[in-house]
């Protein structure tokens, strides 16, 4: 059976590192970007089930990202998890107003991601 193909976004190379880390072990194939320009073409070449995504980067914030996934005819089936220091209230707003399919703070334990992972797919 294929493993199940996640893209995790993140600008912050250490938290990038260790949730491909958590997911791998988790059994699911992994690709990283720390640049949320190009996520596009990044998502066409790597068709994955679901993006992890931080919401505060450079240039193009996750939840700008999100909507024009999801938005996107091609992209509407894809699951995205918006990822952030924000605080829950602020993310849980982001998430709705982004159409992301669930948020999680990064203060949550790496466990708690990869429930949300399994729950999405």
């Amino acid at each position: 059976m294929e493993k199940k193909r996640i893209l995790i976004i993140d600008d912050d190379k250490v938290l990038l590192e260790i949730a491909k880390d958590v997911l791998t072990r988790a059994g699911y194939s992994v690709f990283t970007s720390d640049q949320p320009l190009g996520t596009s073409l990044k998502v066409a070449k790597i068709k994955p089930h679901l993006i992890v995504m931080d919401v505060t980067m450079p240039t193009l914030g996750g939840d700008k990202i999100c909507k024009i996934l999801k938005e996107s005819n091609i992209y509407k089936e894809m699951k995205i998890i918006l990822y952030s220091v924000k605080d829950q209230d602020e993310l849980k707003k982001l998430a709705v107003q982004s159409e992301a399919d669930d948020f999680l703070t990064k203060s949550s334990n790496y466990q708690e991601l990869v429930e949300k992972v399994k729950s999405l797919l």
